[in-house]
C-alpha cells in the first residue's frame, strides 16, 4: 500500500507540475496582455509611432488632471502585480520577459512623472489631437461606416483636449510654445481640405464633415492665440535636468 501511495504521489506530481509551470508562465503573459490593452487606450500619440501600436476604436481621449491621476493609479496596480511576479528561480528567458514588462512600465512613469510633456510641452497637445486623425487616415480610402465614425470622432475630440491643455500647461518653455505656434500656422484651410476630401470617401455627409472641421479649426486657432499671448511670459529653460535623467 505504501509503495502504491508513493507511486500515486509521483504520478500526481508528474501530471500537475507542468500545469504549475504553465500557470507561472501565463502570469507574466496575463500581465503583459492586460498592460498592452491598457496602454492601447492611454498611450500618448507621437509623430514617430504611426501606426506602431494597435489602439481600440471609439475611445474618447482625455488629458485632464483627473484622467492623468487615474492613469497613475492604474499604473501603480500594474507595478504591484509586476513586483509580485518576480521569481529568480524561473528560466532566464522568463526573467528577461519579466524585466521587459518592467521596462514598459518604467516608460509610462517616465512619460507621466519625469518628462511630463502633458504639463510642459504645448506641442504635446497637437500630437494628441492631430496625430490621431492622421493615423486613422493611414488606412486607404474608401472608408466604411465604422472607419468613418472613428475618423470623425477623433476630429470631434480636438476641442475638449485643447481645453484640458490650457488647464494643464504651467509655464511651458518658450521654445516649445514657439514650435507649437509655428506648427499651427494655416491650420484652418488644411482641415477644410481634409473635410472636403474625406466626404465622398466616407459614409458621413459633407455637412457633418465641414461642421466637425470648423469646430476643430476654431479650437486649434484659439489654442494658438492663447500660446501667442502667453509667449512673452514663458521661461527660456527647457531641459528637465540632470537629476531627472539620472
Amino acid at each position: 500500500m505504501l509503495k502504491r501511495g508513493l507511486k500515486l504521489v509521483v504520478l500526481y506530481l508528474i501530471l500537475v507540475a507542468p500545469g504549475f509551470a504553465h500557470q507561472a508562465a501565463e502570469s507574466d503573459e496575463k500581465l503583459a496582455s492586460d498592460f498592452w490593452s491598457w496602454r492601447g487606450r492611454y498611450a500618448q500619440y507621437t509623430g514617430d509611432d504611426v501606426p506602431r501600436m494597435e489602439r481600440p476604436a471609439s475611445v474618447v481621449r482625455a488629458w485632464s488632471a483627473a484622467s492623468v491621476e487615474g492613469q497613475r493609479k492604474e499604473l501603480a496596480a500594474f507595478d504591484e502585480r509586476w513586483r509580485n511576479l518576480a521569481d529568480k528561480t524561473v528560466s532566464v528567458s522568463q526573467q528577461v520577459d519579466h524585466r521587459l514588462i518592467g521596462s514598459a512600465l518604467a516608460r509610462v512613469h517616465w512619460e507621466l512623472d519625469i518628462l511630463r510633456r502633458w504639463r510642459r510641452d504645448p506641442g504635446f497637445y497637437i500630437e494628441q489631437t492631430l496625430t490621431p486623425v492622421g493615423e486613422a487616415l493611414t488606412l486607404p480610402a474608401p472608408y466604411d461606416e465604422k472607419q468613418s465614425r472613428e475618423i470623425i470622432s477623433r476630429l470631434n475630440n480636438i476641442p475638449e483636449i485643447l481645453q484640458q491643455a490650457q488647464q494643464n500647461l504651467v509655464s511651458p518653455p518658450a521654445s516649445f510654445a514657439k514650435m507649437a505656434i509655428d506648427s499651427l500656422a494655416g491650420i484652418r484651410p488644411k482641415l477644410e481640405q481634409v473635410a472636403t476630401t474625406l466626404a465622398p470617401q466616407t459614409t458621413i455627409s459633407a455637412g457633418e464633415w465641414r461642421a466637425s472641421a470648423e469646430r476643430a479649426a476654431t479650437a486649434l486657432e484659439t489654442y494658438r492665440a492663447w500660446l501667442q499671448k502667453t509667449l512673452p511670459t514663458l521661461p527660456a529653460q527647457s531641459a528637465i535636468g540632470r537629476e531627472n535623467y539620472t
